[in-house]
């Protein structure tokens, strides 16, 4: 039996009922039809027959397949937020002219109307002037009155002005020299599940949980972290690393050396997590994948600047400068100090002196297997003048005073 008993599925059982209980009623007493005994049962299996339909109305409306009508706009509005796409206006350009030059100069007012010898009426959508002397193109955009796929038109099917038109020419004729386009009906109830079904593949994707939580979908994969390639004012520049690590990089980072054969199956596993990365990356947003556990390293500045300087972006940059150095590190690459304090010599604004690092103290030395990185709030600034102290309310991340 289905999950909802039928009509006949519940006579069945009323049938059987009345048997049960008299036994002096022959079945087919209940079953010919007419008979009182077949009425009686035929009527109330009639009656449950309604309430099983209204039941199975309602179970329908809580399940996306299932769902029709307002009982679908109710469910997808629910659980997503979303409503249906109500039917469109069909957008076009229609273009007035005239046989021989205008002797005035009139407007085309917003709100003229136009249409196509099938009575399909467009409005004007902006006001445009037909200047004296000129005979066109004046190409105006507009909209369809009403709404809905039957309203898009093919190219000069729009002949006749509606509308008067204040001083217009009286040779002004108006055509369409191109299709009109967006005109499309409600939403049908197979397209809204569509964009249902789509909503959590497509939620929160291209953040950094998002690529993360994709790398370790990967086969193989027991480590993901994902930081920001930024700018020189600590800005993202739409590239990103992702630095991955399966069980062998996880459980032989010590190694002094990279067994020959484990380049291959690194550039492997890159490969898978870069392919599994083409649904999570936000579009246009490069994500270089590389194989290495991470090392996270703080960075403690002590900065000096030149008088009239703004501090804040100064030492902003000087941040960014030390993430972007630390970050350009390779796998095995080690973290020197002397390199790190020399990208802080272009900074404008900076007394560069070379002992700006006040943390680490020596340089860092990373294994085969590892990668050494930053974040802009793990590289803190403090200014070496206590005359000129880092404001800490304007710079959330990481700022101290001296």
């Amino acid at each position: 039996m289905p999950d909802f008993p039928s009509f006949n599925d519940l006579f069945r059982l009323g049938r059987d009922e009345v048997l049960v209980r008299n036994a002096r009623i022959s079945r087919e007493a209940v079953e010919r039809d007419g008979m009182d005994a077949n009425i009686l049962v035929a009527a109330a299996a009639a009656m449950a027959d309604e309430v099983v339909g209204q039941l199975t109305d309602l179970s329908a409306a809580l399940y996306l397949d299932s769902a029709t009508g307002t009982a679908l706009d109710r469910l997808v509005f629910d659980r997503y937020g979303m409503t249906r796409k109500p039917a469109a206006a069909s957008f076009v350009s229609v273009s007035f002219s005239t046989t021989v030059a205008s002797p005035t100069t009139f407007t085309i007012p917003t709100g003229t109307i136009v249409q196509t010898a099938q009575g399909v009426q467009f409005v004007t959508i902006e006001d445009s002037i037909f200047l004296v002397g000129t005979v066109g193109p004046l190409v105006v955009g507009a909209r369809s009155v009403l709404a809905g796929a039957t309203q898009n038109v093919i190219i000069g099917s729009i002949n006749s002005v509606v509308s008067t038109i204040p001083s217009a020419a009286s040779d002004l004729v108006v055509t369409n020299p191109l299709a009109s386009a967006g005109g499309d009906d409600s939403e049908k109830d197979e397209a809204l599940r569509d964009r249902a079904r789509r909503f959590f593949a497509a939620a929160r994707r291209g953040t950094k949980d998002a690529v993360e939580a994709a790398a370790l979908g990967v086969p193989g994969v027991r480590k993901a972290s994902a930081f920001d390639v930024i700018d020189s004012l600590g800005r993202p520049a739409r590239f990103s690393l992702l630095s991955v690590a399966d069980a062998y990089t996880e459980q032989f980072a010590d190694y002094s050396t990279v067994p020959p054969r484990y380049q291959l199956q690194s550039q492997l596993l890159t490969s898978a997590v870069y392919d599994a990365l083409n649904k999570y990356r936000a579009l246009g947003i490069f994500v270089q994948v590389t194989v290495a556990n991470v090392i996270l390293q703080p960075v403690q500045l002590a900065l000096t600047f030149l008088a009239g300087v703004d501090v804040n972006l100064a030492s902003l940059q000087a941040r960014a400068a030390i993430v972007t150095y630390i970050n350009s590190l390779a796998p095995g690459k080690p973290f020197l100090v002397v390199d790190a304090s020399a990208v802080l010599r272009t900074i404008p604004g900076l007394v560069y002196t070379g002992t700006e690092l006040l943390s680490p103290a020596g340089d860092i030395v990373a294994k085969p297997l590892q990668v050494i990185r930053a974040s802009l709030g793990l590289v803190s600034a403090l200014a070496a003048q206590t005359n000129l102290p880092i404001i800490t309310g304007t710079n959330p991340d990481a700022y101290s005073l001296a």
